[in-house]
């Protein structure tokens, strides 16, 4: 994989990651699940981005 493309992969994965994290925390800590329901969604959505991302530019295909 090239460098810029690696970076990138990692990069969306932790965006993801801390989207995720902040989102499923609020509503562990907080008890509130209505208003941090975009935020996992918007990880989930990064989630699914990065991974596209990162198989599409993996070395081992083409």
């Amino acid at each position: 994989m090239e460098p810029t493309a690696a970076r990138r992969c990692h990069l969306l994965f932790a965006v993801s990651l801390i989207l995720l994290t902040i989102g499923i925390g609020y509503c562990v800590i907080v008890g509130t699940c209505l208003a941090d329901f975009a935020v996992v969604v918007a990880g989930l959505v990064a989630g699914w981005i990065a991974l596209f991302y990162c198989l599409g530019h993996a070395s081992g295909w083409g």
